[in-house]
C-alpha cells in the first residue's frame, strides 16, 4: 500500500498494489483522511481478488472547499489521466458524477442492487422481509421487489425484526453493541466496511450471518445483472459455511 500524491491540487491516491490496473472511488471534501482512503483501496482489491482479476483497489482524497471543488476535481481529473496507470475511479462523497472525464467508472447502481439482493437470497433462500439502513436508491427497492422480498419501513432499521439488513450508507454503521440488538438473520452489506471487526465477531456469536462487504457490493466490477447475481451467489455459497464466519471465509478465498 502506498500514497501517490498530486502536484497541481492537493489530492491523493491509495494504491494498495503497484504495476496493475486499479479499480476504486473519488472523494472530495475539506480533509480526507488517508486511513480510512487506505481501508477503501484494500476492500476494492480483496473484492478484484475474489473475482480472481489480478488488479488493485484503489481510493483518491481531494481536499477542497465546496467553493474550489470543481478547480480541484478538475485538476485532479487532468493530472490522473496524464499517469503511466490504467485507473478508473467512480464519483463517490463530494464528486459529482460526469465529473472525472476519462478515469471516470459508472457507479451502476442497478448491478450493485442485483449482487446485494443475490447475496441476501444467497444466505437465506427462504427470506421473505428486508429492512434498509439509510435512504436506499430506487433500483435496490426495485431489486427487491423483483425478487419476492417485502421491505419493513422502520425508524431503527438495527433494531427492527426482519429476514434480511441491508446497510451500507456509513463505514463503521455497525458496531459491536449495535451487533448485539440485530433482530435479522443476516447482514448484507450495500456498501463498503459497514461493520466493525468486533461487530462481525459478536454477529457470529449471536447467530447472525454478517456477509463479506467486498462480495456483496462487487456487482458493478462484474459487468451485467446476470453475471452479477450468479457470481456473487457462487461465491456467497462457498463460504457461508465456513467454520469461523463468511467474511473470514471469503478473505481466505481471496
Amino acid at each position: 500500500m502506498f500514497i501517490r500524491k498530486l502536484a497541481s491540487t492537493d489530492a491523493f491516491v491509495a494504491v494498495d498494489l503497484a504495476d496493475a490496473p486499479g479499480h476504486g472511488v473519488a472523494r472530495c471534501a475539506p480533509k480526507i483522511l488517508q486511513g480510512g482512503a487506505k481501508d477503501l483501496a484494500r476492500t476494492t482489491t480483496y473484492a478484484l481478488a475474489v473475482l480472481e482479476r489480478r488488479e488493485t483497489g484503489i481510493s483518491a482524497g481531494i481536499n477542497a472547499t465546496p467553493n474550489d471543488r470543481d478547480i480541484a476535481v478538475a485538476a485532479f481529473t487532468d493530472e490522473v489521466a496524464g499517469w503511466d496507470a490504467d485507473y478508473r475511479l467512480t464519483a463517490a462523497k463530494g464528486v459529482e458524477a460526469g465529473s472525472l472525464g476519462a478515469i471516470e467508472q459508472a457507479n451502476d447502481a442497478a448491478l450493485l442492487a442485483a449482487g446485494v439482493v443475490a447475496a441476501g437470497l444467497t444466505a437465506c433462500p427462504d427470506a421473505g422481509t428486508a429492512v434498509i439502513d439509510g435512504s436506499p436508491s430506487p433500483e435496490l427497492v426495485a431489486e427487491l421487489a423483483n425478487r419476492g422480498l417485502t421491505v419493513v419501513e422502520a425508524d431503527q432499521p438495527l433494531t427492527t425484526e426482519a429476514d434480511l439488513l441491508f446497510v451500507g450508507f456509513k463505514v463503521g454503521a455497525i458496531d459491536h453493541g449495535a451487533a448485539d440488538r440485530l433482530r435479522v438473520r443476516a447482514v448484507v452489506p450495500t456498501g463498503p466496511l459497514p461493520l466493525t471487526t468486533r461487530a462481525i465477531a459478536h454477529c457470529r456469536r449471536n447467530g447472525v450471518l454478517a456477509l463479506p462487504d467486498f462480495v456483496t457490493t462487487a456487482g458493478p466490477l462484474i459487468g451485467n445483472a446476470g453475471s452479477a447475481r450468479d457470481a456473487i451467489s457462487g461465491i456467497i455459497s462457498s463460504v457461508i459455511g465456513h467454520t469461523d464466519c463468511p467474511v473470514l471465509g471469503a478473505c481466505e478465498r481471496a
